[in-house]
């Protein structure tokens, strides 16, 4: 037999209970509706469970290609929706020009979008194109690069940067040079002929370690694209 302890036990365990299970718990990746928003960065080979919680709702991700590579992102519709859930998802560069686009993704259905990238930020945008509550999971897959570390490109970005810094030094003293050649080739007309062909063969190294310099220069601020550019 209970007495009434038992009995008024059991009832806050049952509202605590209910409480539980009327209270959905906050998606894992939210805030995630906006493309200034987005969840992420997404790895390669792995899943992403979400839901499209409101009539409006839509989830925003981001990943990193690290590399030119092949990049595939799988949706799979769970269903659970109002009424009937369609839903459909688009690939974005970083600009959020669309690359690729599935609509209409069936309950228990599911769509891949396949895409060549190169290393870039981009996005995948998920909406419901019926009705909403539809549950899905998101799926990567690619090739070296693809959904890859925002660490690697800073460091990319760190070691063209440093390079650039070390070619603009050595390009000012290489200058520095060229302007002290120069005087000594103004300077050796009023000399003899060795002095002459002396400050000639000098003033032509310089030219030409200046070149080289500017060269070198040149070479290491290309270096820096895409890698300084990716906004983390």
């Amino acid at each position: 037999m209970w007495g009434r302890r038992d009995w008024g036990t059991a009832l806050i365990a049952a509202l605590i209970a209910f409480s539980a299970m009327a209270v959905p718990a906050a998606a894992e990746y939210e805030p995630n509706d906006t493309l200034e928003n987005p969840f992420g960065p997404l790895a390669n080979q792995q899943s992403y469970a979400e839901k499209l919680e409101t009539a409006n709702d839509k989830d925003f991700f981001y990943f990193y290609a690290t590399a030119p590579t092949q990049a595939a992102v799988t949706l799979k519709n769970l269903g659970g929706g109002v009424v009937i859930s369609y839903i459909g998802f688009t690939l974005l560069d970083a600009s959020g020009v669309a690359l690729a686009t599935a609509t209409n993704i069936e309950e228990g259905e599911q769509a891949t979008l396949t895409a060549g990238l190169k290393p870039q930020k981009y996005y995948v945008e998920v909406v419901s194109n019926l009705d909403y509550g539809a549950q899905y999971v998101l799926e990567t897959q690619g090739g070296e690069g693809a959904f890859g570390p925002y660490a690697s490109i800073s460091h990319r970005c760190a070691k063209a940067l440093a390079a650039a810094k070390s070619a603009r030094t050595g390009l000012t003293r290489a200058e520095s040079k060229l302007q002290r050649a120069t005087a000594r080739l103004r300077r050796s007309r009023f000399g003899n002929r060795a002095s002459q062909r002396a400050a000639e063969a000098a003033h032509h190294k310089a030219k030409a370690r200046t070149r080289g310099k500017r060269q070198a220069l040149s070479t290491a601020l290309k270096s820096q694209r895409p890698w300084c550019q990716i906004a983390a």
